[in-house]
């Protein structure tokens, strides 16, 4: 394997993982469930396809290619999908967007007034 390889795998690993900790932290900080939901329908799919690329990369041209392409889709056209089953249900059940609790972690928003 070649340099200009390596450095395209690397460069790809760190796209996917840069794009999975932004989903990772979202879903703890943002306050909704649309937000969330939102954050995970293109982060996620982002992320993962390019860690499968940089997986193609690495891997070489063989039969193996044609899985990543079989994985990447099948996550790309599920993801859409779920996500928008889950924010459908959750538009038809009247879930709020956003809740009257405090957000643990956020200081200065929803203080009580003194």
């Amino acid at each position: 394997m070649g340099v200009i390889a390596d450095v395209f795998t690397i460069i790809f690993l760190l796209i996917g993982c840069f794009f999975l900790l932004v989903v990772t932290i979202g879903i703890f900080r943002l306050p909704d469930a649309f937000s969330r939901l939102h954050l995970t329908s293109k982060c996620d799919p982002i992320g993962t396809v390019s860690i499968l690329l940089a997986v193609a990369i690495y891997g070489g041209w063989s039969s193996d290619i044609l899985r990543l392409i079989a994985i990447g889709s099948l996550l790309v056209i599920t993801s859409v999908t779920s996500s928008h089953a889950i924010g459908r249900s959750a538009l038809k059940k009247r879930v709020s967007k956003f809740s009257e609790e405090p957000t643990p972690g956020r200081a200065g928003e929803n203080a009580p007034d003194t």
